[in-house]
């Protein structure tokens, strides 16, 4: 790809030009236009007729990067972004659904957005409450405003430019009701796995949870148990089948210890764990597997989930659900296991002929091997019916499973 269309970081006064009428005008044509790397060039040439090759650059490069927030930002077109901002930035449905709980728990009074980068959740927050955005840097900072005025909430947000733990230190922090913090978790381009690695760590997080109580913070989906304060509730949010993130919620915000919250096409369904473990039971041919959804594995919502599934586990340690009746659940998938074997490599290959499968979605937990390896080595006949193959295990037993994966017009009730 161009160079000048793939930079990762722009200039302040390119900043302005892509804020001005003639940048935004440019950008918006763009919105239709085929915007593959093989017509960089082409777009490039045709750009610099009215502006400069950095201005070129920044117009494709934002342009671009709209076609991919599309994912995560319905007004994706109208919005501003930087490469490292967008990924960080929270999806839409899940900014809404925090902002909703946060709205609903905290005291009446404005919210402090702590590192607002380009506005993701500030967006979602001051459409319900008054926002104090506090970012350090000038650039994401800027396009964060352009944000907040193309969805009509300037007059809802206060913008300041500052490092908000140096205000915390000093006793500048405006007053507030709740904040909100999203902190770093990658430095020197290196991904962060720790609460106290992040920007700013764990330590200074608490430090403002004594003068805000009513406090969030996203953190890394991976988040170690250990590592969790005492007396916060933390909920594990996951968007299109992907535990992307999780939250700490502090003081009146804790209203459970863990806890999942699921977006689906319907919505969001929320589980909340207990501790207890969930009953084992056998494992046999008929019965229904269910995958939970990751996010309810990380809060451990087993139990629960075994409960609105009339399920159980065949293994303590492997997180698949199995029931003798045919249920639907927005927090897991469901398969219908044909067969149940010890695992063997040949016998599955003659079952695959036998049964005439050809399309194999393969999947695996506790099991050595990945899956993908063995694909080279099945037996499939192309066009033939397709099939789940689970490889797993019970106690020190490998197992493998035929199933079928079930969807909501084939699944009833008996």
């Amino acid at each position: 790809m161009h160079p000048e269309a793939n930079s990762t970081s722009i200039t302040l006064a390119v900043a302005d030009f892509l804020l001005s009428p003639t940048g935004r005008a440019m950008t918006h044509s763009l919105h239709q236009v085929d915007l593959r790397a093989e017509q960089t060039l082409t777009i490039l040439q045709e750009l610099r007729k009215t502006s400069s090759s950095a201005e070129a650059g920044a117009v494709l490069a934002l342009a671009r990067l709209r076609q991919r927030a599309i994912e995560k930002f319905p007004q994706a077109q109208e919005l501003f972004f930087t490469p490292e901002a967008l990924e960080q930035a929270t999806a839409w449905p899940v900014a809404e659904h925090r902002a909703a709980w946060l709205d609903r728990h905290a005291p009446p009074g404005p919210v402090l957005d702590l590192g607002c980068g380009i506005g993701g959740d500030m967006l979602a927050l001051a459409q319900r409450r008054p926002v104090i955005a506090i970012e350090r840097d000038s650039l994401r900072l800027r396009f964060a405003q352009a944000n907040a005025a193309a969805l009509g909430l300037t007059e809802a947000i206060t913008f300041h430019q500052a490092d908000w733990t140096t205000w915390l230190t000093e006793g500048a922090l405006p007053a507030a009701a709740a904040a909100f913090a999203d902190p770093a978790r990658r430095v020197a381009e290196r991904r962060i796995f720790s609460l106290h690695q992040m920007q700013p760590p764990l330590a200074a997080l608490l430090r403002l949870a004594q003068t805000i109580p009513a406090l969030g913070v996203k953190v890394m989906p991976g988040v170690l148990d250990e590592e969790l304060p005492p007396n916060c509730g933390v909920e594990f949010i996951s968007h299109a089948g992907v535990c992307k993130e999780a939250v700490l919620w502090l003081g009146p915000l804790a209203h459970h210890v863990r806890w999942a919250s699921v977006h689906t096409a319907d919505g969001w369904t929320c589980i909340v764990a207990s501790g207890v473990a969930p009953p084992l039971g056998e494992l046999k041919p008929g019965f229904v597997l269910h995958e939970p959804d990751p996010a309810v594995i990380r809060a451990g919502a087993l139990l629960e989930l075994c409960t609105r599934l009339a399920a159980h586990l065949f293994d303590p340690q492997i997180a698949y659900l199995v029931s003798p009746e045919r249920r639907l659940d927005p927090l897991a998938q469901s398969f219908l296991i044909h067969e149940v074997a010890p695992f063997s490599l040949k016998q599955l290959n003659r079952r695959l002929e036998a049964l005439g499968i050809g399309q194999v979605e393969l999947k695996k937990r506790g099991f050595p091997d990945e899956p993908e390896n063995l694909r080279p080595r099945l037996r499939l006949a192309p066009g033939r019916r397709p099939s789940v193959i689970f490889f797993t295990r019970r106690g020190g037993e490998r197992l493998m499973l035929i199933a079928e994966r079930l969807r909501h017009a084939t699944v009833s009730s008996k």
